[in-house]
């Protein structure tokens, strides 16, 4: 590019990025564009063919830890700021690469913003339906109807509308604890499929968590937010890719996190309430992420369309990202389930989830912690691991394949990263030139050209400050 000799896609050193040439920032700065990726998800609270939520069924959500994502999950989807950040999401790393330095979704913000629980046994089990039985037949047994194998499966996924055809359309007065339980399954399966685990398929679920969601007993007894935040990875790593047009996985974290930590492209929160209040008057109280459930104006911002937001990432300032929005006063204020994990904020491994792995690197993002940040150890990138998923894979063995990654959660507590506290300086000074030289800077030429007009409007002042008369004396 002529008229802009010192600015390039980058990275100078290609040792960290070295997936960058199948990296869909590529073709953005080569080509231009880059067009609003598709958003799956499928709300359901928000549906009218699905069964209301009822009061009866609160014990058993709380119980099972996905009470707190229920009061979130209706929140809408803005797919300009998500793309945006999918292109700059690193599968290296698993960080977001942004002009001050790397930062991601840790276990600290599940916790915090969704409520799920992330300390407890790993999401992991052989996806076979059991011995002597089908997909079919297991989901057939356990939901009380035979699924039509065309109309209501796909392979061995099982359609949403099936599930909503068999629950009742609202809890009768008389239900008994097994209708409220059967219920409450059923809604569970809607939150997975339609929230949590969402995928590419549109309204379809992989009845492998129902090995983990049948008995609603067990059911809080996993680390589910570390399975939701491997999940999320993954998607991530793949979407991140050349010639991907959706993205999957729980996006409402995704967005609930940048809304939090990047002040400049949230909304403007309005009186206007999103949720319905007087129904969960009187319960427990609600995660970080519900005080974005008010009506948002974008007045003040800097707009919500994808090249603007993709602007305003590649000219964003250090002051511009908030590194630790989590305050004593803000934890205070939360529910006991928000930081019950607390202790495993700063969990340095794999996070599981059934066929998936992928690693937890706080030591790349120390700041969000309050850890000066120093040069951190690459991560050792497998693109076998990446590459795994469940085609023609239903026989694997997966709780003997992973486990050594569920042997080293099992002993979680001893794998914690640890640094040193912030006092003056947030970064030992070799961090910021080791970082520029192996990061992409900027995604769009529009964001490489304001930067260097910047710099050049800069280096004039710089030159002509001592020169110029001073006109202060004229000012009113």
């Amino acid at each position: 590019m002529e008229y802009l000799p010192d600015v390039h896609l980058g990275p100078v050193n290609p040792s960290l990025l070295h997936l960058q040439h199948t990296h869909t920032s590529l073709d953005i700065w080569r080509l231009g564009g880059g067009d609003m990726l598709k958003c799956r998800r499928k709300n359901p609270n928000n549906e009218d063919d699905l069964p209301p939520l009822d009061l009866r069924m609160v014990p058993l959500l709380q119980s099972t830890g996905f009470y707190s994502v229920t009061l979130v999950a209706s929140l809408q989807l803005d797919w300009s700021l998500i793309s945006a950040l999918v292109e700059r999401w690193r599968p290296e790393t698993h960080t977001f690469h942004l002009p001050m330095g790397e930062v991601t979704i840790t276990l600290q913000d599940v916790g915090v913003l969704l409520g799920l629980p992330i300390d407890g046994d790993a999401v992991i089990s052989d996806i076979t339906p059991g011995p002597n039985m089908s997909w079919h037949s297991y989901v057939a047994e356990l939901f009380g109807r035979d699924p039509d194998p065309k109309r209501d499966m796909n392979g061995s996924r099982v359609r949403l509308s099936f599930i909503t055809s068999c629950a009742p359309a609202r809890l009768p007065q008389d239900a008994s604890a097994d209708d409220i339980r059967f219920q409450v399954l059923c809604y569970l399966v809607h939150l997975f499929g339609g929230v949590l685990f969402t995928d590419h398929s549109g309204g379809l679920f992989r009845p492998m968590f129902l090995h983990f969601i049948r008995d609603l007993d067990r059911c809080g007894d996993y680390a589910w937010g570390a399975a939701v935040l491997a999940y999320l990875y993954r998607e991530l790593c793949k979407t991140s890719k050349k010639d991907v047009d959706e993205v999957a996985g729980c996006l409402l974290l995704l967005q609930l996190w940048a809304w939090e930590r990047l002040p400049t492209l949230a909304p403007i929160r309005t009186s206007s309430i999103l949720f319905d209040a007087r129904f969960w008057e009187g319960q427990v109280a609600a995660p970080r992420g519900l005080r974005w459930l008010h009506g948002h104006s974008y007045t003040s911002t800097g707009g919500r369309t994808l090249s603007a937001i993709r602007t305003l990432l590649d000219g964003l300032g250090p002051s511009q990202f908030i590194w630790q929005p989590y305050s004593v006063d803000v934890i205070f204020e939360l529910p006991a389930y928000c930081f019950t994990g607390e202790c495993i904020w700063r969990y340095y491994g794999p996070l599981i989830c059934i066929f998936i792995v992928e690693l937890h690197c706080p030591n790349r993002v120390a700041r969000q912690f309050g850890l000066v940040r120093t040069i951190p150890v690459d991560v050792v990138y497998s693109e076998a691991e990446h590459s795994t998923n469940l085609r023609g894979n239903d026989k694997i063995r997966w709780i003997q394949k992973h486990a050594a990654s569920t042997s080293i959660w099992a002993y979680r507590l001893d794998h914690l990263f640890v640094g040193d506290a912030i006092v003056t300086e947030s970064s030992m000074p070799e961090y910021h030139p080791w970082y520029l030289e192996r990061t992409v800077r900027f995604i769009s030429r529009v964001g490489a050209f304001n930067h260097r007009i910047d710099l050049i409007f800069r280096q004039i002042y710089e030159r002509t400050q001592d020169v110029l008369p001073d006109v202060s004396r004229y000012a009113d």
